[in-house]
């Protein structure tokens, strides 16, 4: 008998790959997904830790879920629950500790174990939990036919990180950087291409470092995959060979590191049209003193030229970032060179984070010296500098035509389907059902606040 599964993602891209990746696994035992969790047999949470108190919200999910299922459920006792993701890798047992409805612990490299930790369920087992982490783990990939998405795709091409900046829990939730062989990534990519996707994106929590760590290489030298001839392959050479040989039409990437980033990522997306115009590098900070606290590896004036480099791009590019307001000892003088940065790079779109500490960081052993309300200051001073230059920003696309990538209705109007463009912005504009899935060429009529607006051509 066919039984259901509902499962709840926070998170970033990787984390909405792991829940694709799980949804596969567990068709695999005969399990099918809904979209209630009133009507689920197994209740599934994808976790995040990027935001504070991931864990206590975790717990208040579950009692949320708990509540509604017994309210509205024909079905008699309750659902099995399993946390996976980020909190579930730094948690681990003081999960099953903290909730007795829960009794499924999944790690961030376990996803391919479900099915396995399920059987050990159904056996009579009271819990089931694997939270290994291996710098040699396999990569659990899935088949372009088996994608719930049928024109857009995340393909993972590394995984963990070996940075540890002070604020950041990936290294211990996602362990150390691997990568993934360069003729697995192309041939996936190639099958995504035959089976009529129109757009990739290539997921790292650090793209740039890609074949520079790791054991996961067939053929290695000091560190690094080679290819034919004893070439090595660094990430721009992983790039060029994935626009070349792939056929997908749109190829973006995510996340950048700015210590790793160099100009050769620059001219290879010039080179190539299939390369998006689009670069996420997050600064954190515009404060030298803030950066070397935070441990990132960079100056405020390398990060400038990395800025420059991809200015100078015959593309048009558009560049994204990340900044953490509020960093222990944090100082208004601090804060005013983090405004400054943000002036002078021009941000299409900045993602802006009040700190908090995290478990096993570096910086939660610091004092967070900044109050909150401080920080609350600090983060509207940013944002609304923010708002006036993404105003300035998108304004230029006003009158432009840009290809679309049509990929659902939007959520603010019945009539509107909604986009993104080769630059990773969001346009909506009326279309019909039959668009769906199709790259369109949309005439900007309107610059909004997060988003274009535009009509068919």
């Amino acid at each position: 008998m066919t039984k259901k599964f509902y499962l709840e993602t926070h998170g970033c891209q990787m984390n909405v790959h792991d829940s694709e990746k799980a949804s596969f696994a567990l068709s695999g035992i005969d399990y099918e997904m809904t979209q209630d969790p009133v009507d689920a047999d197994l209740i599934l949470l994808n976790t995040c830790m990027v935001r504070e108190k991931a864990a206590r919200k975790v717990f208040s999910r579950i009692s949320e879920i708990k509540s509604r299922y017994r309210k509205n459920s024909k079905k008699s006792g309750l659902p099995l629950f399993g946390v996976m993701g980020c909190v579930a890798q730094s948690e681990a047992e003081r999960i099953f500790e903290k909730s007795r409805d829960v009794k499924l612990v999944l790690g961030t490299q376990a996803i391919s174990k479900l099915p396995e930790l399920m059987g050990q369920l159904e056996q009579g087992f009271s819990r089931a939990i694997d939270v290994r982490l291996s710098k040699d783990a396999d990569f659990f990939e899935l088949k372009a036919e088996s994608r719930q998405t049928r024109h857009s795709a995340y393909l993972t091409i590394t995984e963990g990180c070996n940075k540890f900046c002070s604020f950041c829990i990936v290294p211990f939730t996602r362990g150390r950087e691997r990568s993934r062989p360069a003729d697995s990534i192309v041939g996936e990519a190639r099958d995504l291409a035959v089976q009529g996707f129109k757009e990739i994106y290539l997921l790292g929590q650090n793209v740039n470092s890609y074949g520079l760590s790791g054991k996961y290489h067939s053929n290695a030298l000091n560190g690094l995959e080679l290819e034919e001839g004893g070439e090595q392959i660094t990430f721009a050479r992983l790039l060029e060979r994935v626009a070349r040989e792939s056929g997908i039409p749109r190829i973006k990437f995510t996340t950048s590191y700015p210590r790793d980033f160099d100009e050769e990522i620059v001219r290879v997306i010039d080179d190539h049209e299939n390369l998006c115009e689009w670069i996420h590098l997050p600064v954190q900070s515009g404060s030298n003193r803030m950066l070397r606290a935070m441990r990132r590896g960079y100056s405020r004036q390398e990060y400038m030229l990395k800025i420059e480099a991809i200015r100078r791009a015959r593309k048009e590019m558009a560049i994204t970032g990340d900044i953490i307001i509020g960093f222990p000892g944090e100082t208004e003088d601090d804060f005013n060179e983090t405004l400054s940065l943000a002036a002078e790079v021009e941000y299409d779109g900045l993602y802006i984070f009040n700190y908090s500490p995290r478990p096993k960081t570096p910086a939660a052993a610091f004092t967070d010296s900044v109050p909150d309300s401080v920080k609350t200051e600090r983060f509207q001073k940013l944002q609304e500098l923010q708002d006036r230059i993404q105003s300035r920003r998108f304004a230029r696309f006003v009158g432009r035509i840009e290809e679309v990538l049509v990929e659902g209705k939007s959520a603010r109007s019945d009539s509107d389907f909604t986009g993104h463009t080769r630059s990773n912005l969001i346009v909506n504009f009326p279309a019909d059902q039959d668009m769906l899935g199709k790259i369109a060429k949309v005439k900007i009529l309107q610059a909004k606040h997060h988003s274009l607006y535009g009509e068919l051509i």
